[in-house]
């Protein structure tokens, strides 16, 4: 009887043995939990990934609630003909402060804000720089808002087609809303949840109260800032000429033929994400600068498009409009992992487009050009990508 219980307690602790060995070393044949060969591009993210109830262990509501914050800036922004837009309104979304969403769960909300989440990998001083710059923006687009019954021209303030432009033509909406697709979305996941200090969290225990551990958790909020479906991306099922992606996802989502492939970004999030479940270090990190590479690749590949469109532009309305948007990807560019159009950088490519006199009234194709090249040789993408946004 003895040696059986001996027997039985060598067994267990063996059998027990293999399970922390199943999340704690290097993954083999006996040991891999979700076969790399099983992943494709409409593998569904949640059902992959399941905790030890067997329910999914992905959870990215914070980055959600971000999101419809955003949406919500952005469409308050661009009501400025059913009323002047207030600037405190504006910064009480960005701060999450004063009840200002429409929405009670996003007021609610209090420990989620914008502004915590923008240019949040920049030191303390070029943050608060950063964060001031959208400040100024609400400021900015709040005053021009006044002026919304008259036609702008240039010097004039006021609406030129549908869109809201200042005496320079500046579209202060575009550079909110591009601005923090680089500064909020593309930092937090290339800068923050993928980044060492992230990437470095437990993966050998389950969080108390949750269904992930650490590691798998910051891997999905870094997906979270990308998408909110189960791959990317997706279709409308009720419409398949629409797409269920919005702000970075939308851009990313458009690099696509010889441009670039957003279903390979998408792989990589899932891939890296079943590395995390094998412990599988290496494939997990090799993901990881696949993402940071083809996110920034697809930035300054819509930079390039909206500068060239600028160009074909027929009227005012249509070559200010494609100006704004392009700048605010030219400004978002900095935030890509050690970015190849760091911040000094994008700042020097924005004065040449934004402070001539009169600014984009006073820009010629030749300035558009100079900065449009330089974009297209650093990252080695054709000066004449257009993107069919």
């Amino acid at each position: 009887m003895y040696k059986k219980i001996i027997l039985t307690l060598a067994t267990t602790t063996v059998l027990m043995g293999a399970c922390i060995k199943d999340r704690t070393s290097s993954p083999d044949i006996a040991t891999v939990k979700v076969p790399y060969t099983s992943l494709t591009t409409t593998t569904n993210y949640f059902t992959t990934f399941k905790g030890p109830d067997s329910a999914t262990s992905v959870d990215f509501s914070g980055q959600t609630t971000r999101i419809n914050m955003l949406k919500e800036i952005d469409a308050y922004v661009k009501s400025f003909a059913t009323a002047p837009l207030s600037s405190s309104k504006l910064k009480g979304m960005f701060e999450n402060t004063g009840n200002q969403f429409s929405s009670a769960d996003l007021n609610s909300a209090t420990d989620k804000t914008i502004v915590s989440k923008t240019a949040q990998s920049f030191s303390a001083a070029e943050a608060d720089f950063e964060r001031n710059t959208f400040r100024g923006y609400f400021d900015s687009v709040a005053a021009v808002s006044a002026f919304a019954a008259q036609t702008a021209t240039q010097g004039v303030p006021g609406k030129l087609g549908t869109y809201l432009v200042n005496g320079k033509g500046f579209e202060y909406a575009q550079f909110i809303q591009k601005g923090l697709i680089g500064a909020m979305q593309l930092d937090q996941i290339s800068n923050i949840y993928l980044g060492t200090e992230k990437m470095a969290a437990d993966n050998s225990t389950i969080v108390s109260g949750k269904n992930y551990t650490q590691l798998e958790h910051h891997w999905d909020e870094a997906y979270g800032y990308l998408t909110s479906n189960e791959y990317f991306p997706k279709q409308d099922p009720a419409d398949n000429t629409k797409w269920l992606e919005t702000f970075l996802g939308t851009y990313v989502r458009q690099v696509n033929g010889n441009l670039g492939d957003p279903t390979a970004i998408y792989m990589s999030f899932i891939k890296g994400r079943a590395a995390i479940v094998n412990n599988d270090v290496n494939v997990r990190d090799a993901e990881i600068a696949s993402i940071r590479t083809s996110l920034e690749k697809a930035i300054a590949t819509i930079a390039i498009s909206y500068l060239n469109k600028t160009k074909t532009a027929t009227t005012d309305a249509a070559r200010m409009h494609a100006l704004s948007e392009g700048v605010g990807f030219v400004y978002s560019l900095r935030y890509a992992f050690n970015p190849k159009i760091n911040r000094a950088k994008s700042n020097e490519l924005l004065s040449i487009l934004m402070d001539k006199p009169n600014g984009f009234w006073s820009l010629t194709n030749a300035d558009i050009d100079n900065v449009r090249n330089q974009i297209a040789t650093t990252f080695s993408i054709s000066s004449e990508a257009i993107v069919n946004h």
